[in-house]
């Protein structure tokens, strides 16, 4: 990376993006395993533990990011996260144990904080095209379409099994 860049205003925001980004996929990583222990059907329970686990390898790639451009990740929270966490938290506190209304709200809940973290990675890999580290992007990339992936699957799980299970309950 061009040495002007690193001192460039655009690369600042870039890295102040990133380390919140790194930080909401920290504090997601434990908010995934809590909330997989609240839900009620298996598959979401299981999509959940997935979740987890794709979203640690997503600080791993992180913090490679960070050594590529050379940056400490720092500490900090992610605002917009810890307040959709304490909605999950709010969701598992007030809703019926055991039952499909409940992973209706967890999957909206969750899908919040998905959306959130696609619109991160795809800001930052349009913000490293002009920063010009290439590495960078590529490891952006692949969880921009992990982060996608898992969208589109608790969406599909939504559609064909909790939300018609949700409506049946309230029948």
């Amino acid at each position: 990376m061009a040495g002007y860049l690193k001192e460039g205003g655009l690369f600042k925001f870039f890295a102040e993006c990133l380390q919140d980004l790194y930080n909401a996929e920290k504090k997601f990583v434990k908010c995934a395993a809590a909330l997989s222990i609240a839900a009620y059907t298996e598959e979401l329970q299981n999509a959940l533990v997935s979740q987890s686990q794709v979203s640690e390898t997503h600080v791993v790639r992180l913090e490679q990011v960070f050594k590529l451009i050379d940056i400490h990740p720092g500490e900090g929270k992610c605002k917009i996260v810890e307040l959709l966490s304490d909605k999950s938290a709010d969701i598992v506190k007030t809703v019926e144990t055991g039952t499909a209304l409940r992973d209706a709200e967890i999957i909206y809940a969750v899908q919040l904080i998905a959306h959130y973290k696609i619109a991160c990675y795809g800001s930052l890999i349009s913000l490293l095209e002009e920063i010009e580290e290439d590495s960078a992007e590529v490891l952006l990339e692949r969880c921009l379409a992990e982060e996608k992936h898992a969208d589109t699957y608790l969406t599909r799980l939504a559609i064909t099994v909790i939300n018609p299970a949700a409506k049946r309950e309230s029948a």
